[in-house]
């Protein structure tokens, strides 16, 4: 293959990437708004101010492009969690988590909200997802806890209710943050505010978890 034509490849690669970065933003948003049934591909291409043919071009139907919005913001959430490791300290690994969740409710608010839509909705997707890839990952990281415990780092506690909580405290500030404004009487959360909510959480977190 010649310079020249590796070169082509490589923009060709990029083009795509970017219009497929394009539409999945474009299309986080539209089911944000309107709702997983509301929501048509039209809908969509409208927002991202391209024919629909050109979106039907990455994505055969409106099926893919949730799953898609879906996939990656799973994919972001397991890998954070998958950062766990039984090297660092209970205080360190809790603390970096809790930072990158309400970062990523920050910063993906709209993907956030669609999987709260897509779980309460019971979407297979999302429930084979979590059977198969977060469950997994879960069962690690009680392991990495357990061997923390063992070691006096933190004292005893249940793993899952532990992350259903940290789920829980985190994500809701993107899912309900119309809730958190009215709360906290502002127009829009700016990013003191979420530097709170981490510090609170980290705080809340390490005193239940007895980590010093």
């Amino acid at each position: 293959m010649t310079d020249t034509k590796r070169a082509k490849d490589q923009l060709k690669i990029h083009i795509r990437e970017q219009n497929q970065a394009h539409i999945l933003n474009c299309a986080e948003k539209v089911f944000a708004r309107q709702g997983l049934a509301k929501t048509t591909t039209q809908m969509i291409a409208d927002e991202a101010e391209l024919p629909k043919a050109n979106i039907h071009y990455y994505f055969r139907s409106k099926k893919d492009l949730l799953e898609a919005v879906l996939e990656n913001i799973l994919e972001l959430w397991l890998d954070s969690v998958s950062a766990f490791d039984e090297d660092d300290s209970p205080k360190f690994s809790f603390t970096r988590y809790i930072c990158e969740k309400i970062d990523h409710s920050r910063e993906h608010a709209n993907a956030s909200k669609v999987f709260a839509m897509a779980l309460m909705g019971e979407e297979p997707f999302v429930l084979e997802f979590l059977k198969e890839r977060f469950v997994v990952e879960l069962a690690r990281e009680k392991r990495i806890i357990e061997s923390w415990v063992e070691k006096g780092l933190m004292k005893p506690v249940s793993t899952e209710h532990l992350f259903i909580s940290l789920w829980a405290m985190t994500q809701t500030y993107a899912d309900f943050d119309a809730q958190i404004k009215i709360v906290l009487n502002k127009p829009k959360l700016e990013e003191d505010d979420f530097e709170e909510a981490k510090d609170f959480i980290i705080q809340m977190t390490l005193a239940a978890c007895g980590i010093q």
